[in-house]
């Protein structure tokens, strides 16, 4: 199932499918590991609309729920 990244769980895993940010943002997010079949998992969501934490690639990255929404990712939920 594929769904934005900002709809995960903390602790749950995903993979990045596509990333539909304007141009800019997208080279930005892909140079922080937020590319195509990267595995990214949450590691903390904050309150709605305020800032979420990813680990991707070895490190953890902040980003604002806006953001995160851009970003789709395929999951192993059966919902």
């Amino acid at each position: 199932m594929v769904i934005p990244l900002s709809q995960i769980d903390a602790g749950e895993k995903a993979r990045v499918v596509w990333v539909a940010s304007p141009p800019d943002m997208a080279r930005r997010l892909n140079d922080l590991g937020f590319a195509p079949d990267e595995e990214v998992v949450c590691v903390l969501r904050g309150r709605p609309g305020g800032m979420r934490a990813y680990l991707v690639q070895g490190a953890v990255i902040g980003l604002r729920e806006s953001n995160s929404r851009e970003i789709f990712v395929e999951t192993a939920r059966s919902d």
